[in-house]
């Protein structure tokens, strides 16, 4: 019985201090003029996905990759509707928080993963049933 209870004393601890740090990490709060961290995280996961479309793309003698991973980043720039210098003053800002650049990254981590348990289900799905 005491082993019991010392178990449920054990785990009612790790239990507060574990919903004591994720509470800890919700209470961050980025001022407005900087780009909020779930809009910073869409925008550099789109900059991801250009930067891999331009290493894949063939080679032109035309533009350099540098050009068109520009030209792709000002487009991206103009979707969120802010500019070159706004992306740039929160980039620093996120460089300087090092704390909320991780959750960042962290929340990049697990919307590439969802995004990739999807396709990896479509694609299950495309082999289970192929269209003729």
């Amino acid at each position: 019985m005491k082993i019991r209870s010392h178990g449920l004393y054990i785990s009612t601890i790790l239990s507060l201090i574990f919903f004591s740090f994720v509470s800890c990490k919700h209470r961050i709060h980025v001022p407005k003029n900087y780009i909020q961290p779930t809009e910073m995280k869409n925008i550099l996961l789109d900059m991801q996905a250009a930067q891999a479309y331009v290493d894949n793309m063939p080679y032109d003698s035309l533009h350099s990759r540098q050009e068109k991973l520009k030209y792709y980043y000002q487009q991206i720039l103009e979707i969120y509707h802010i500019n070159h210098q706004q992306f740039m003053e929160s980039y620093k800002y996120y460089v300087m928080h090092p704390v909320v650049m991780k959750m960042i990254y962290d929340s990049m981590d697990a919307e590439v993963k969802r995004r990739q348990a999807i396709h990896d289900s479509l694609m299950i799905k495309k082999h289970a049933h192929p269209v003729e």
